[in-house]
């Protein structure tokens, strides 16, 4: 699936990123314009910095 071109996704869909962390959507999309891409806010909800919030190319995490 193509995050990068999706302007928005439902909260709450849980991913495994590259570093390992387990995090959830929030719900929340900024547009990248200079690159033609959307990135996701994410919260932590398993490893370190749990609770943290933060952008995601999800193209690069796996679903879970």
């Amino acid at each position: 699936m193509a995050y990068a071109e999706m302007t928005s996704v439902d909260a709450g869909l849980k991913f495994k990123t590259r570093a390992g962390l387990t995090v959830e959507t929030t719900g929340v999309t900024q547009a990248i314009e200079n690159h033609d891409m959307h990135v996701h806010e994410v919260v932590i909800i398993d490893g370190p910095g749990e609770g943290s919030k933060y952008l995601i190319h999800l193209d690069y995490a796996e679903q879970v």
